[in-house]
């Protein structure tokens, strides 16, 4: 049986691996260290598609400046609790955020050095094969992605660093409504769940934080899937959509939900019945800060 169980996962997932034989645990956490393959634009899509088993992608991990130390590291730890654990398996988690790339190249390093010290290892890959990673970088022809990493002219709300909120150049459907975008490019909100549920989380804790109501709205599917009105703020890569329709970009529209717009909401025909005049008004938000970046 190997005395040294190396397992690396995909925090994104949220299906981390089974204990070993009730060894004592390691953890390596790399969600947020070293470079990741997917979102370098200088890499071909064909090596961003590849795995932390792939020559490329584990090459590009383990050159990263910090990777070296990360193995030396994990290695001598290792080995004093090996010698603490006196003849009981040891086991250590190696996770990135998809388990495609960072965790099994550093996971597969650590191993090599281990087998060079005599020990018995089993290195195991959970999530190497779960879907490829969603690209993200910036896109020259998308506006979203010149207000957030080239300065283009915006009303900004808040930031995160994840996110951004502005408000939208006609000033939207009605007082108040703002659009909250993700730092990473993406064509909607089916193309990487993680960031829909980051700019979900983004736009609530806006929502909070004015007060009031809101409606919540996004672009589920292409450019023809809701109308909106003609002057929301959103050209993205592809052929122009019609004048009344949302482009494809992630960029959930948070309107305060009001009686009576002065626009209709971006979103699909509704059903619901129209409001009368004399029905109760919801809580309407506070007047907001915003910073006008020239």
């Amino acid at each position: 049986m190997p005395d040294v169980f190396i397992d690396s996962f995909g925090a994104r997932w949220q299906d981390p691996p089974p204990p070993r034989y009730r060894a004592p645990v390691l953890g390596i956490n790399l969600t947020n260290a070293l470079l990741n393959p997917p979102d370098d634009p200088a890499l071909a899509d064909i090596v961003a598609r590849q795995t932390g088993q792939d020559a490329g992608v584990r090459d590009y991990v383990l050159n990263t400046p910090g990777a070296a130390r990360i193995i030396n590291d994990a290695v001598h730890e290792l080995t004093a609790l090996r010698a603490a654990a006196k003849g009981r398996p040891v086991q250590l988690l190696v996770n990135c955020w998809y388990g495609r790339h960072r965790a099994p190249a550093i996971a597969d390093a650590i191993g090599r050095r281990m087998r060079e010290t005599g020990a018995q290892v089993q290195v195991t890959h959970h999530h190497i094969n779960r879907p490829p990673v969603p690209r993200k970088h910036p896109s020259p022809d998308c506006l979203f992605c010149r207000i957030i990493h080239d300065s283009a002219p915006a009303t900004i709300v808040h930031e995160w660093s994840d996110a951004l909120a502005i408000v939208p150049r006609s000033g939207g459907c009605t007082d108040g409504h703002l659009l909250v975008l993700p730092r990473g490019h993406v064509a909607d909100f089916t193309t990487d769940p993680v960031v829909s549920a980051t700019v979900q989380l983004r736009a609530a804790e806006l929502a909070a934080q004015i007060g009031g109501q809101w409606n919540y709205i996004t672009n589920c599917c292409t450019a023809t899937s809701y109308p909106a009105p003609p002057t929301t703020a959103s050209p993205c890569p592809g052929p122009t959509p019609p004048a009344n329709r949302s482009p494809p970009d992630e960029a959930p529209h948070l309107p305060p939900l009001r009686t009576h717009p002065r626009r209709p909401l971006p979103r699909g025909p509704s059903r619901r019945r129209p409001v009368p005049r004399d029905a109760h008004r919801p809580a309407q938000p506070r007047a907001l800060e915003t910073r006008q970046r020239p």
